[in-house]
Order: C-alpha cells, then sequence, then structure tokens
C-alpha cells in the first residue's frame, strides 16, 4: 500500500480516536509541549505503520499498539536523558497517604493527583494502567503490550489498591 492509498485509513483512524490518542500521550508525558511532539510523533509513526496494516486486529487495536510503543519509545528516551525516577508498586505503597487532604475536599478525585501518581509508576506499569483506563479490557492491553491477560488484571488491580490507598480512598472488596 503506497502512502495515498492509505490516507482514508488514517483520517479514519484520526477521526475515530484522535482524542483518545491525544488523551493516551498524555500519560507519557507531563510537560506540555513535550506532550506536543509525543503526539505528533505517534501520528507520524501512525502514518508509517498503516502501510503494514493488514486488519488482522481492529484499527482501534492498531492505533493504541502504535500509541503504545511510541510512548515505550518516549519513555526509554526520556529516562536516559532526564533524572526522571519512576518508584515501583511497593515503594508507592509504602509511602505516606493523602488521606487528609483528600477528606478536606470531600473525597472527590482529582484527576491531576491521580496522573501524577500514575506518572510515578514504572514505565510497563504506567503504560498497562493507561490503556486500562482508555476502556482497554485485559485481553486487549495483553495483545497491545505482550504480557499475559492473566498478568494485565493482576497489575491492573494492585494498582488500583495502590492509588486507592495514596488516595485515601477505601475499596470495597467483593
Amino acid at each position: 500500500m503506497n502512502s495515498t492509498n492509505h490516507y482514508p485509513l488514517y483520517q479514519q483512524a484520526v477521526q475515530d480516536y484522535g482524542p483518545d490518542i491525544a488523551r493516551f500521550t498524555a500519560g507519557y508525558e507531563r510537560d506540555p509541549a513535550r506532550r506536543r511532539e509525543l503526539l505528533q510523533e505517534v501520528h507520524l509513526a501512525l502514518w508509517q505503520s498503516l502501510n503494514q496494516y493488514k486488519a488482522d486486529c481492529s484499527l482501534r487495536t492498531w492505533v493504541y499498539r502504535v500509541a503504545h510503543n511510541v510512548g515505550v519509545s518516549h519513555i526509554q528516551r526520556s529516562l536516559r536523558n532526564a533524572e526522571r525516577h519512576s518508584v515501583t508498586l511497593d515503594e508507592i505503597d509504602s509511602m505516606p497517604s493523602n488521606a487528609t487532604e483528600i477528606a478536606q475536599t470531600e473525597r472527590r478525585l482529582d484527576l491531576q493527583k491521580v496522573m501524577a501518581l500514575i506518572h510515578r509508576l514504572a514505565p510497563l506499569d504506567r503504560q498497562v494502567m493507561l490503556l486500562y483506563l482508555e476502556d482497554m479490557d485485559a485481553a486487549g492491553i495483553a495483545d497491545i503490550t505482550g504480557l499475559s491477560a492473566r498478568n494485565v488484571a493482576t497489575k491492573v488491580h494492585r494498582i488500583k489498591a495502590v492509588l486507592a490507598k495514596q488516595l485515601g480512598i477505601e475499596r470495597k472488596t467483593a
């Protein structure tokens, strides 16, 4: 497929998933200028990748797979170039809780706090949680990340528990 033949497919992907891609990339980068650059990288990679798209998976899965791969590369570059410190789930779990602050705000979830905690996760855990927040199921996340669906489900459950603890939210167990 040459570059002019996949233009309608690219247009369809941007029309259907453009806002999702922008929101997804926001999870990989805090800085607004670098976020815009990352979004451009994702769009360029998506455009270039559509030459290989054979409809073996849904266009949505393909778009997220491309965004995920570009995001992973971005994180790896950032870790090499900056003094960014990622922490493990155990380290986040042992951090003091923000329960007092949350109680003062009537226990409302603040998206900025959630994203700040997600930004502090190790890259793979961050990617899993960002895909989960994009309403992807464990099988879809597994397809994109290369993990098993069971491993994804376990990670999501554990990350949610840690985030709830950090935000001072009581979780009901089923």
